[in-house]
């Protein structure tokens, strides 16, 4: 796990925006949600275009029912809930640390913006989406449950879930 978190940070560090990252969202998400999205830091949507393309990947080689478009869009928007106030990579690799260190005891610190966002995030994004009122819960549900362990059925949340912790 220690050597995953290092290539994540890896990732991280030398990312940046190409032409193809750009028409890659333009494919699956409509204006209001490339503004969403686009309050990402980058670090943040290249994470999110990687959770995507595995997301695409998973359905084609499970053969789901699973619509292309939907995975795509829950793939992409599932950590909008960062959006509020990003983490910079050094933060977020200080909270993935510290959480490892007291075993998830540092949540209860939530009064501090960098630590809510980390642990809140998935909850801030759903909150978000449903005020759109174009997602149906199982959407919605697959972006608030993205990190918890909650047994849900919901094949949507399934893929990103597994998408997400591959990357």
């Amino acid at each position: 796990m220690a050597l995953y978190r290092v290539k994540q940070f890896v990732w991280a560090a030398g990312s940046y925006f190409k032409k193809i990252d750009t028409e890659f969202i333009n494919k699956y998400l409509d204006e209001d949600e490339k503004k969403l999205f686009s309050r990402l830091n980058h670090n943040e949507k290249h994470h999110s275009i990687r959770v995507c393309k595995e997301a695409l990947d998973i359905c084609k080689n499970k053969k789901t029912s699973l619509d292309t478009n939907r995975i795509a869009k829950a793939a992409l928007l599932h950590d909008v809930g960062k959006g509020e106030f990003g983490l910079n990579i050094v933060e977020k690799s200080t909270l993935v640390l510290l959480n490892s260190l007291t075993k998830g005891k540092i949540k209860k610190y939530d009064n501090i913006k960098q630590i809510d966002i980390y642990y809140n995030h998935a909850q801030k994004g759903a909150d978000i989406l449903k005020e759109f009122k174009s997602y149906d819960q199982e959407f919605l549900d697959s972006i608030r449950y993205h990190h918890s362990n909650k047994k849900i059925s919901n094949e949507l949340l399934d893929v990103i879930r597994e998408s997400d912790n591959k990357n």
